[in-house]
């Protein structure tokens, strides 16, 4: 598949995603607090929603899209992509919720597609991508752990007190999430390569444990905070992760042509200043906005 099919595929997976995000927002509202109540109070109330329990299902399916949008191009380019879906959702917010938009989230609409389209046209057939190396791969990962680490020790301590709770928490979900991305990414590289084991064993794992550890940060913070400030975060860092991660343990070096090389530079500037932009149209904010419409 060429580099633009994965491209769209992540488009329709990052919509998906989003709206299953919405839903997730507007169930976890009226949900017990995740770290206040009881466990299994927690997760069987969760199950029991079936509007979270609809978010839910409908993210897996964009996850099952970003999947195969990962298996056919680097994720250093399909994870900025993704932040697209907050450019779909502004135009849902705009045509169905009539919300107004402003010139500088109509620059950031432009600057997305933008960036998208320098994306595609960057990309170079570098052929079967070499095999990840643990070394870089793993010191990405401790890196991840880390940072989350020390984020809340300090965080318990009241050391962090002049930062944001949701805003401490939407960076640690992106942290993990970003990972998970990375671990995406070099799954299917091994099992391309016929290393069943490791793609199954050791990649999957981390993908799983990452993205469930992202995910309830993330649920966390939009019961701690407000939505916006989680959403926008996560969304940033993630990518940011997944695009130095990616040079650094995946070989996902920058294109040796210089025009396509600062194309790429470009693109990634456009899209992080786009997703940053238009993280108020983002499906957490979204379902708020469907809430004030509904009543």
């Amino acid at each position: 598949m060429p580099v633009w099919g994965a491209i769209l595929i992540a488009v329709a997976a990052t919509s998906l995603m989003n709206l299953g995000l919405a839903l997730q927002k507007k169930g976890a509202a009226s949900l017990p607090t995740i770290g206040v109540e009881k466990g299994g109070r927690v997760f069987k109330a969760f199950m029991s929603s079936r509007i979270w329990v609809a978010g839910t299902a409908l993210m897996t399916g964009g996850w099952g899209l970003y999947l195969v949008s990962t298996a056919f191009a680097p994720i250093s380019i399909i994870q900025p992509t993704l932040g697209v879906g907050l450019a779909v959702l502004a135009l849902f917010s705009v045509f169905y919720l009539h919300e107004k938009i402003g010139a500088l989230e109509w620059i950031a609409f432009a600057a997305m597609l933008s960036g998208m389209i320098l994306l595609g046209l960057s990309a170079v057939d570098e052929g079967k991508p070499p095999l990840p190396e643990w070394p870089p791969l793993l010191g990405v990962t401790a890196a991840v752990l880390g940072l989350s680490l020390i984020a809340h020790a300090l965080g318990k301590r009241g050391v962090l007190a002049g930062i944001r709770t949701d805003s401490l928490l939407g960076m640690v979900s992106g942290l993990f999430i970003g990972l998970a991305a990375l671990y995406t990414k070099a799954m299917f590289t091994f099992l391309d390569d016929g290393h069943m084991l490791i793609g199954y064993g050791v990649c999957l794992t981390v993908v799983i444990a990452a993205n469930v550890i992202g995910l309830g940060v993330m649920q966390s913070g939009f019961q701690r905070g407000k939505a916006l400030v989680v959403v926008s975060l996560e969304a940033v860092v993630n990518k940011v992760v997944a695009i130095l991660g990616g040079m650094i343990a995946l070989a996902e070096f920058l294109p040796e042509d210089p025009m396509k090389s600062k194309m790429r530079l470009f693109a990634f500037v456009l899209i992080l200043f786009g997703t940053a932009a238009l993280a108020r149209f983002g499906g957490a904010e979204l379902a708020e906005k469907m809430e004030e419409t509904e009543s």
